[in-house]
């Protein structure tokens, strides 16, 4: 009687080859009908790269200049007065801010210090 071998393990899957890219089939027949044609193949298939340029020599869409209206001139030289009134209000909220902070810090530090008594480390 034959002995039976267990299956053989793979240690990893093996790779397929890749598949070849699909051809349209108008493209394939231009191809095998025309082969001195080989300039409308290469329209039909795109690759990467830089886009040709075209033949009719015609400005696109995209690049026709774009109109504006002209620039606003500022007579005004000097700030507003409301503009002056809200920097000012800006800067006292900054300055109440770092007040602020300042004393939460301070608060944080003695709470934190407090629960090292408590926690008896240090």
């Amino acid at each position: 009687m034959l002995k039976r071998q267990p299956p053989r393990r793979r240690m990893h899957q093996a790779r397929k080859p890749r598949a070849k890219k699909a051809v349209p089939e108008a493209a394939a027949a231009v191809v095998s009908v025309q082969p001195a044609a080989a300039a409308s193949a290469a329209a039909v298939k795109q690759k990467r790269g830089r886009r040709p340029k075209s033949d009719e020599g015609t400005v696109s869409a995209k690049r026709a200049p774009v109109k504006r209206a002209p620039r606003a001139v500022q007579t005004a030289s000097t700030p507003s007065v409301t503009a002056v009134d809200k920097i000012a209000d800006l800067l006292q909220l900054e300055e109440e801010n770092q007040r602020l902070r300042k004393l939460l810090a301070e608060k944080l530090r003695a709470e934190n210090a407090d629960l090292r008594k408590r926690l008896n480390l240090g």
